[in-house]
């Protein structure tokens, strides 16, 4: 009985030592790793955008049980955004994903992914917005026609490029959708031209302005094209706006990040 008791302890004790080994081990090779990590920082440069990526990488696996976790997240999602910014076409899709992988809000990955599906080269995000935009604007002219009495160039107007099935999806501008705006043509000759209440025409510009602009661009127009839920905003010209940084701070010097020689202030 002592002997087994004896076994058990020198066993619990060897695992002990063993753990605080590969503690010594882990804490003097993530000590050599923080003493690297500003060399490494000073090394990037713009005109090689995967290292941002790669370091960004790095980082958030040191964050883990790290005294400075919160930071080191911080600074991979300035390194992936910065990456983003600065070569939208080739690196913006790989660091949107990181951003909302390592996101802290839902409003900001759902941002981040609808730019990861933009960028996918084998998306159909681009063709459906083009579409998109074109019904919209046709849903806009059937509706200048409609409010100035013109039936027939109205019914035309909302038979092209989806408009009727736009109408369909918004009866905050029109109740009744693409059934209600051909009854009310029909009737044209009789009643006159319907009214638009003002919250209609509302509703029907932020629509436009959204579809024009790509994106949303107010809380209001975001409610009237798809309720109370946020929507993304994207503008892949923009990388400054999509990415929360300026592409041309993309240099770190003396531990801050500072604009590139050259580059023009804004």
């Amino acid at each position: 009985m002592r002997r087994a008791w004896h076994d058990r302890w020198a066993a619990f004790a060897c695992a002990l030592a063993a753990a605080a080994a590969l503690a010594g081990a882990a804490a003097r090779t993530d000590g050599a790793w923080r003493e690297e990590l500003p060399r490494r920082l000073a090394s990037l440069a713009p005109e090689r955008p995967a290292e941002y990526l790669e370091l960004a990488e790095d980082v958030i696996d040191r964050s883990a049980g790290a005294p400075s976790a919160a930071a080191d997240r911080e600074l991979a999602r300035r390194l992936a955004a910065i990456a983003g910014a600065i070569d939208v076409p080739g690196s913006g899709r790989s660091a949107a994903l990181f951003l909302a992988e390592h996101s802290e809000s839902d409003v900001e990955r759902s941002r981040m992914l609808a730019l990861a599906d933009v960028l996918d080269p084998d998306s159909d995000s681009r063709a459906e917005m083009s579409e998109r935009t074109d019904a919209v604007m046709a849903l806009v002219r059937a509706f200048a026609l409609y409010r100035r009495g013109e039936a027939v160039r109205a019914r035309d107007a909302i038979g092209a490029a989806g408009a009727a099935t736009l109408l369909d999806r918004h009866p905050e501008i029109l109740q009744g959708g693409a059934a209600r705006f051909l009854a009310d043509c029909n009737a044209m000759r009789s009643a006159g031209p319907p009214a638009m209440s003002a919250q209609q025409l509302e509703a029907l510009h932020a629509l436009a302005a959204g579809a024009i602009a790509g994106a949303p661009r107010s809380w209001g127009e975001s409610i009237a094209q798809g309720g109370a839920a946020p929507l993304p905003e994207i503008d892949v010209g923009d990388p400054k706006a999509i990415f929360g940084v300026d592409p041309a701070e993309c240099l770190w010097r003396d531990g801050a990040w500072v604009r590139r020689p050259g580059s023009v202030g804004r």
